[in-house]
């Protein structure tokens, strides 16, 4: 159906320009460890995304009809506040100050690895041959282009690495789960719930700041490493599920090595070079995969943004409405709304990702 088509295609777009902005900040921040303590340093780099996200927040069009955060939303909220935006950042700082850049760099590939595994066999989710063939390629590049080595690699930072990539693979899934809600409005929570108690601790416990010039930095970094990052992550994870936009986002150290070369002046090496076409072809294969069959849709109720096309019908949201204060087009023109509405029983076949409405099992 050219409706899921679509969709899929703008998750794809969004997960990479996530991904360009996130693998260009890295190289950046790794540039001012020194600049102050790993608590305002997270900190700030959350006050950054928390400045950018909440003004997009006041001048959302109203005609955008996004499904708010529901009070049932509220434990998961907290859990990828404090996993993803707390003790992945804390972590991940204190781990670079400790750990060789091409060691740091391989580590970090955990990330992907983790919300692949937790997406596939705790969410259950389908991530079928060429998926996986597209995963194995962009891995392989990973580990290419950070050397593939853990020489001069300590146990406490290699331990740190990787607690901030389990705590980023478990704020993925869940992520995915509340994808249904306002994108942005879930950035912003996670955004301040982040960056308030880290500033207010660091402040408390006479931590070093950055001087002025570096702390407008890292707020520039964070608003957009952080924040647009991980509101575009967000619509990449509705569109696409957890597996298939960890495999779009564990390009961002390719991206972050690439900016290297152009912006920093490093050196541009063979392992950069291998480590591209991998990518690239990882990529490139998992854009062309198509997962079609026919598939059994069980009854269900949710709240979540929609759209209704008379031109072109969405057999998921063909509910009918007596009475529809949202619409704001014409009755023959396709229009998005956000309300509570019924899933009836459905069996078909079109192509379709491990989206919210497509769960199912898998022989």
């Amino acid at each position: 159906m050219r409706l899921h088509a679509d969709s899929q295609a703008r998750g794809q777009w969004a997960g990479l320009i996530a991904a360009v902005l996130f693998g260009c900040s890295a190289p950046v921040i790794s540039t001012l460890t020194n600049a102050g303590s790993a608590l305002s340093l997270a900190g700030l780099l959350y006050g950054g995304a928390a400045l950018v996200l909440w003004p997009l927040r006041l001048v959302q069009p109203a005609a955008t009809q996004e499904s708010p955060v529901q009070p049932s939303d509220w434990k998961a909220l907290a859990a990828l506040t404090l996993l993803g935006g707390v003790v992945g950042p804390l972590a991940l700082v204190h781990g670079l100050a400790l750990l060789p850049a091409a060691s740091s760099s391989l580590l970090l590939n955990l990330e992907t690895v983790f919300t692949l595994l937790i997406a596939v066999v705790i969410g259950k989710e389908h991530l079928g041959q060429r998926g996986l063939h597209a995963a194995a390629l962009t891995l392989a590049g990973a580990a290419v282009l950070s050397g593939g080595l853990l020489a001069g690699s300590t146990w406490p930072g290699t331990a740190l690495i990787a607690l901030a990539t389990l705590a980023w693979g478990i704020d993925n899934n869940i992520s995915q789960r509340l994808s249904l809600r306002d994108p942005l409005q879930i950035a912003s929570f996670k955004a301040i719930g982040a960056a308030l108690p880290m500033l207010a601790l660091a402040w408390a416990l006479g931590e070093r700041f950055p001087s002025p010039a570096q702390m407008a930095l890292v707020l520039l970094i964070g608003a957009l490493g952080y924040g647009l990052s991980i509101w575009l992550d967000l619509l990449a994870l509705r569109a696409l599920g957890a597996a298939r936009e960890a495999v779009i986002f564990a390009t961002a150290p390719f991206v972050g090595a690439l900016f290297s070369v152009v912006v920093l002046r490093n050196a541009l090496t063979l392992p950069l070079a291998m480590a591209a076409g991998l990518m690239v072809a990882g990529v490139v294969l998992l854009l062309r995969d198509e997962h079609s069959h026919r598939h059994h849709h069980a009854a269900q109720r949710h709240h979540h943004r929609h759209r209704h096309d008379p031109s072109n019908p969405d057999p998921h949201h063909n509910h009918a409405h007596l009475s529809d204060p949202q619409r704001v087009q014409p009755d023959d023109r396709p229009y998005w709304h956000a309300h509570e509405h019924e899933h009836e029983e459905l069996e078909h076949k079109h192509p379709h990702v491990s989206d919210a409405h497509h769960r199912h099992k898998h022989q």
